[in-house]
């Protein structure tokens, strides 16, 4: 299954569900989504939003290689306040190609309009991505 994640599920970010995500990849490429790009506050650190909207949002289209119950693992960890779409994803070696994106479903009260790369905005800025306590990975 295809993915464009653009923030703390990102392969590349150092939380403990890209760790999970980065298992499952079998490959992975940067690209863009059309939108805007919040950071939201949380007390275990900052997360993404990504809103429909003028503007372009980079990340990575990952492919996934899902096992039984991973998909529903995904949803549940992004909770409510996300709603997963198909978008079309512009890669970086110019294909267009369809994923999944997890987009967001409310206000972005208390949250910053950064620019389109939040990992980016996170080392630049100096503060913590979002990491769940309750997070647990599945021993192997």
């Amino acid at each position: 299954m295809k993915f464009f994640f653009y923030g703390t599920l990102r392969p590349d970010a150092a939380t403990a569900m890209a760790h999970w995500i980065a298992e499952r990849v079998t490959r992975a490429e940067r690209g863009s989504v059309p939108g805007r790009l919040y950071a939201l506050p949380d007390r275990h650190g900052w997360y993404p939003a990504l809103m429909r909207g003028a503007g372009r949002v980079w990340g990575t289209v990952c492919h996934l290689r899902l096992r039984h119950g991973d998909l529903a693992r995904l949803d549940s960890y992004e909770g409510p306040e996300y709603r997963r779409v198909t978008l079309p994803v512009r890669t970086d070696g110019g294909a267009r190609t369809p994923a999944q994106v997890y987009v967001w479903r409310g206000a972005c009260r208390g949250g910053h309009l950064i620019g389109a790369d939040f990992l980016e905005w996170l080392r630049a800025s100096r503060h913590k991505a979002y990491s769940s306590l309750a997070f647990r990975a599945p021993s192997h």
